[in-house]
Formats: C-alpha cells, structure tokens, sequence
C-alpha cells in the first residue's frame, strides 16, 4: 500500500488478508456448516463496515456483534444475513432491535418476559438466540434456567427461537476445562442451530459438533494459540511517523518523570503516537517499533500523543519518516501479539484499543 501522505498515525486494512482467513478456518469444517464472523467491537479495531462488507463479499453466512447499535449499522450499510447481538440487550434497546431483525441473545428469563413484552406492543417477530452457560459465568443461563428458559420461549408467539449457543473460556489454555464445558454443552438441542468453537476451538481441532462456527480473533490474522497452527495472516498495520530527530547527552533524562536517563550519547525519534491512540503506557522502556527494518527500543514513558525512540543505530532517520508498531518493515514484522507481550496483555485489547477516529486505510 502506498504511504498515506498526510497522515501522522494511521492503519492499513488488507482485504486479502481478511479473505484468505477466512478460508484457513473454514479448512477441515464439515461442508454444511455456516460461519458467524464475530465483528464486535468495530471488528476487534479493524473497522466494522469494510470488515463485514469483505466477509459479506466473500460468502460469510452470519454476523456476531456486541450490541445493537452496531448490528443497525450493518442493515444501514447493506447487510442482510442474519446478525446477532451477542451482549445482553436493555429494554430500551428492544425497539431498535425489533426494527432491524437483529437476533437478540437471551441469557435470563427476565430477559425472555421484557422482550416478550415489547414485541407483543410493537407487533413485530422477536427473533432471539438461547444462551446456556456452562463456566464462563458472565451471560448465560445455568442448566435448570436454561431449560425453563427454553420452555417459556416456546410458549410465547412473539419469538422466533433461531439457535442455541455456549461461550468457551479457556479453549487457548485449558483443555481440561474446556473438555467439561463442551460435556455440559450437550444440554443445548440438537434440533436447533448450535455454536460454540470460536478461533481457539476451530484452530485446535476439537471435535466439531455445532452447526455453526464462531471465529472471531482468528479472521484478523492472530494466532491465540501458543503451538503451531494454520497460517494467518494480520489484517491491520498500524504506522506512525518521527516528528523530531535529537540528540541526548550521556545521563539526561527522558520523558516524564525522569524514569529513564541515557547511559550514553543517543540519537531519539519523538514520534507521533501516544496512549490517546491506543499504545499502551505499561510499554514504557520495554516496547518496541520499527523503522527501516530496525527494531528500535522505546525510551522512557509513553506520552499522550508522542513516544520516544532510540534510533542510534539509523544514521538516516529523519523527520517525516514511516514508524511501524504493526506491520512489516524491511525483513521484520511485528505482531498484534508482539506488542501485547511487551505490554503485559492479550492481541484482543492491543487492537481494539487503537482510536477508533484514526485513518483505516483499505486495500
């Protein structure tokens, strides 16, 4: 992709990437079964429209995203699979939802009587998927409620049940708990649409049971996984630009609080990202970036909006000049998971917490 003249931040979005994804996790699947591509959260930072339109394109079946506002984004950009709202909904969010067909996730019979109320006063169908929890404790019905869950969804016209599904929470790590989780997943009908296997499940090759898949991290090119697995490819880069080149005399300090004195001459690169956009401040002197296919050391703390860099081994580097935090740089690249090693947290929160507001370039 051509560097974006005018930007001093940005990412690049590679559709290509998005696509071939897609394919690797579809490998090995039984031919029948349809894909929910989890777009929550602005796509895990890559941009919900282009994201959703490109899978869209590329034959996905369904949409997971994390509340109604983002589901009635994609019916306003086209999208007319099935999407389902895979948070919890409040009633005054019914509405919306009833409007745009968005299939609500119910984890509660509280949930299940509000919606039946508003749909029965909207006169509209409320189409909705039973959530069972089996360990994750965060949405979902235990085993007896999600039986009387089930129950009372039967027995109301407004709802239109269209499947049933569990969330897996240690797939990446924990096999054993995820052997229980699937053993009490056998609770949810089989006469129904059923998913459970998102990107780590898909990528282990747990024997496959549903009727859906559910991959999420794995379609933005991140390997949850710590042993080998199909090739992903990353979908995002994320690029900056040196500010000002300056030189720093043996035992200066830099950045705030003085945290960090040079322990020689050094020659450091102000660049223009800081934790507004989303770099994490816990990769104060411990994170890295490139520049020229060099990885160059973070000095000092991570600032609102600029970052320092030692670039002593780049006689060439200069003001204006291309950073990159994700993404390839002569012979080297950095992960999503790099940077979420250095910083002491997982890819899912390195790439959804990249500002929203900066430029997403497609191509």
């Amino acid at each position: 992709m051509k560097v974006p003249p005018d930007d001093r931040t940005w990412c690049e979005i590679s559709t290509s990437a998005l696509r071939h994804n897609l394919r690797t996790l579809r490998r090995g699947l039984p031919r029948k079964v349809r894909v929910l591509a989890v777009v929550k959260d602005d796509a895990y930072g890559h941009g919900l429209i282009p994201v959703a339109r490109t899978l869209n394109q590329a034959g996905c079946e369904e949409f997971g995203v994390a509340c109604v506002a983002e589901g009635v984004q994609l019916r306003q950009a086209g999208i007319r699979q099935p999407i389902l709202v895979l948070g919890s909904t409040l009633p005054f969010e019914f509405p919306l939802a009833l409007r745009h067909r968005l299939t609500l996730t119910l984890s509660s019979l509280t949930e299940a009587r509000e919606l039946a109320r508003t749909a029965r006063r909207a006169r509209l169908p409320a189409l909705v998927q039973a959530k069972l929890d089996t360990g994750m404790n965060r949405l979902g019905a235990n085993p007896v409620e999600f039986s009387e869950l089930l129950l009372f969804i039967a027995r109301q016209p407004p709802f239109k049940l269209l499947g049933t599904f569990t969330h897996l929470a240690c797939a990446d790590s924990n096999p054993a708990f995820t052997r229980r989780q699937l053993l009490r997943s056998s609770l949810l009908p089989k006469n129904l649409p059923l998913h459970w296997a998102n990107t780590a499940a898909l990528l282990s090759r747990l024997p496959f049971a549903s009727t859906h898949a559910r991959p999420g991290l794995g379609l933005y090119g991140s390997n949850p996984l710590a042993r080998s697995s199909p090739r992903l490819k990353p979908v995002l880069s994320w690029k900056s630009r040196i500010l000002v080149v300056r030189s720093v005399a043996r035992g200066e300090s830099i950045s705030y609080g003085a945290t960090f004195r040079a322990p020689r001459k050094l020659k450091v690169a102000t660049v223009a990202t800081g934790y507004a956009h989303g770099l994490p401040r816990s990769l104060s002197s411990r994170g890295h970036a490139l520049i020229q296919g060099r990885l160059c050391p973070i000095l000092g703390r991570v600032t609102m909006d600029m970052t320092l860099l030692d670039v002593t081994r780049l006689p060439s580097a200069r003001r204006g000049q291309e950073v990159v935090w994700i993404g390839r740089s002569g012979s080297l690249t950095r992960t999503a998971a790099d940077l979420a090693r250095e910083a002491g947290t997982i890819p899912w929160e390195i790439l959804t917490r990249i500002h929203p507001a900066l430029p997403r370039h497609i191509s």
